[in-house]
């Protein structure tokens, strides 16, 4: 039914703009003429000197009437999107996480330094801890949108520039936990009154991790927009040898890191921690 009004209606649009106009030698023109009424200025010194042109503005504009008169044809391009809202908000909170990560990452950056106070080493905890929220988050949503939503993972699966954004998060990851670990430690140390200032040495390694991360936040991206538009799609290469590659490189790192922060040895300074 409204596919129906919508044809006729642009049918009847159509031929009324390319309808013939009156001769302007008769009356009628004249009066049209002298009450003409067009506010959107659509009439030009070309349609005057020929009454019988047809002016594309107008057939455009009667043309979309049955558009905004029918709200379902108007909707038609969401009509067959899945779940279009779960997409939405899925990609809302996908992006939220990354401004919150970068966010927490930056405030790392710029206070991490030897011989931090209380407030500051305070700071890198609760920067740490969101970094950590945030990360849960936009790997939920990444998940979301790699299965549920857009593509589906049977496209993404055959796309190696997804393994490659996936291999660079995994990097982004085990990186964190040499700052997460060291942050964890000299938390605890604080609580039992045991904490050592923070040394050059350890704060030059965190400032790095620190850079990093950021510059791995900004390659990220730069793949996911190549990938969502199929850049490099084959399906040639088995996605699981991809997908198991990208793993071993998460894992590989992770216990690098990890076993890097355990061992590290800092030469802490002499000045004392304000109390």
């Amino acid at each position: 039914m409204n596919k129906s009004i919508f044809i006729w209606g642009l049918l009847a649009s159509t031929s009324s703009a390319w309808a013939p106009r009156p001769k302007t030698g008769s009356f009628q023109a004249k009066r049209l003429s002298e009450k003409k009424f067009d506010p959107f200025g659509l009439s030009d010194a070309s349609s005057a000197k020929s009454p019988n042109a047809v002016r594309p503005e107008a057939a455009i504009l009667a043309s979309a009437f049955p558009l905004i008169a029918t709200p379902s044809v108007a909707s038609a391009a969401t009509a067959f999107a899945p779940n279009a809202p779960g997409a939405a908000l899925a990609a809302y909170g996908h992006y939220i996480a990354l401004i919150g990560m970068l966010g927490c990452i930056m405030v790392e950056r710029l206070t991490i330094k030897p011989n931090m106070n209380d407030a500051e080493e305070d700071a890198i905890a609760v920067a740490d801890i969101g970094l950590g929220i945030f990360g849960v988050l936009i790997a939920y949503t990444g998940y979301l949108r790699a299965v549920e939503f857009e593509k589906g993972f049977a496209f993404y699966s055959h796309e190696p520039l997804f393994w490659l954004k996936v291999a660079f998060v995994g990097v982004f990851g085990a990186s964190s936990f040499f700052n997460t670990v060291i942050i964890i430690q000299r938390a605890l140390a604080k609580r039992e009154g045991k904490l050592q200032p923070m040394g050059e040495k350890l704060s030059k390694r965190m400032i790095q991790i620190c850079n990093a991360e950021l510059t791995a936040i900004t390659i990220i991206p730069l793949t996911a927009t190549f990938m969502a538009r199929g850049v490099g799609y084959s399906q040639d290469i088995p996605w699981q040898a991809e997908a198991a590659l990208a793993a071993l490189i998460f894992v590989g790192l992770s216990f690098k890191y990890v076993k890097e922060a355990l061992t590290f040895e800092d030469n802490p300074t002499s000045i004392e921690l304000s109390e």
